[in-house]
């Protein structure tokens, strides 16, 4: 089968960068646990010198394309430049070149707002007053109505540490496209597109590899909810806590939003973690759709036993060979994830085989 390939081109004036080598791609979340930072593009390359000028912040756009699926299927990635490291041999065909990208959430951590918004104030014009503030695009799907923010202002903080809070408040979902953001209300789960992957292939495509691992890092028996950084409202009780700093309107709401974080957290099993796929051997543009869609989940068939999670991050490594793609998931119902049924070999519930 033909290779995938990337096509790198920066923008004005528009130029291609060329003798690629690698090129790896992280975004999103690795655990549920995590809080939201900047997704990196890192590209490796020979003949530094015929690259074009590569200023800090320049917009670089990266398309994967597999070209064995009907039609070519591709994936977008846009990042600014944030570092290029020259190593030089010696003689020049030793000399090789690291780029450095990040997306739009690296303008949130680099950027400050100050703002003041009333009590009642949605989410969702809170997301889009800190996009317009640091000069990021933005689109957001509302999946249910809502939620509304205590009376806030911020002075000189950091955007994307706002920006945290305001998404905790919502508990919906974020992600970087293109260069701008995409937020997806609380209740995004009805707008989520599953595509189906599988150890026999067939009619699905076949990964190479699925990760089980414990809940250790997506755990917690009780969950503390601060308001703006002030009052605390516990939800749960137990050893493993787990924080988050939100705009809650009220006690009421930061009660609402320690039960359905605790929801999520509180399940004990051992699931499906990440799952691995080889581009190349791909003729269908699933991969590619998972990648795009954004809000997308996966069912993964395992010797006859079929498990759904959603895709929290990912992680693409190509080089002149072959490009992995890995996806991370989230193994709890708080995501819609099947657990596997009480089993001796992947541990039974409330009992993970692994401990605690």
């Amino acid at each position: 089968m033909a290779i995938p390939y990337w096509t790198i081109t920066v923008s004005s004036p528009s130029a291609t960068i060329s003798n690629v080598q690698t090129v790896t791609v992280t975004k999103g979340l690795r655990v549920l646990t995590d809080n939201y930072s900047s997704g990196r593009i890192t590209i490796t390359g020979r003949r530094p010198d015929l690259l074009p000028s590569l200023a800090i912040g320049r917009l670089v756009t990266c398309v994967l394309t597999n070209p064995n699926s009907t039609p070519a299927s591709s994936t977008t990635y846009t990042g600014r430049v944030a570092d290029l490291q020259i190593n030089y041999g010696t003689v020049s065909s030793m000399d090789t070149w690291t780029l450095e990208l990040e997306d739009a959430f690296a303008v949130l951590g680099r950027s400050k707002i100050t703002r003041t918004w009333a009590g009642g104030t949605s989410t969702r014009v809170v997301f889009q007053d800190i996009c317009t503030d640091t000069g990021l695009t933005y689109n957001d799907v509302v999946a249910v109505a809502n939620k509304t923010i205590s009376a806030t202002t911020v002075t000189a903080e950091s955007a994307l540490s706002v920006m945290q809070s305001n998404l905790n408040t919502e508990q919906g979902l974020l992600y970087a496209s293109g260069d701008g953001l995409t937020m997806y209300t609380r209740g995004w789960q009805q707008y989520t597109t599953f595509y189906n992957y599988s150890d026999a292939g067939g009619a699905a495509t076949r990964y190479q590899q699925v990760q089980f691992l414990s809940m250790a890092d997506n755990y917690s028996t009780y969950v503390v909810i601060t308001i703006n950084g002030g009052s605390a409202t516990v939800v749960g009780t137990g050893l493993y806590s787990y924080q988050e700093d939100t705009y809650a309107l009220d006690t009421g709401a930061a009660t609402d939003i320690g039960n359905y974080v605790l929801g999520g957290l509180s399940v004990q099993t051992n699931t499906p973690n990440r799952m691995t796929v080889l581009l190349n051997d791909e003729t269908s543009n699933r991969v590619i759709t998972t990648l795009n869609d954004g809000n997308t989940g996966v069912n993964i068939t395992l010797r006859g036993q079929t498990y759904t999670a959603n895709v929290i991050g990912y992680t693409i490594s190509s080089d002149t060979q072959r490009t992995l793609v890995t996806f991370n998931l989230a193994g709890t119902s708080y995501y819609n994830f099947l657990v596997l049924g009480n089993t001796a070999g992947y541990g039974t519930l409330d009992n993970n085989r692994l401990g605690f």
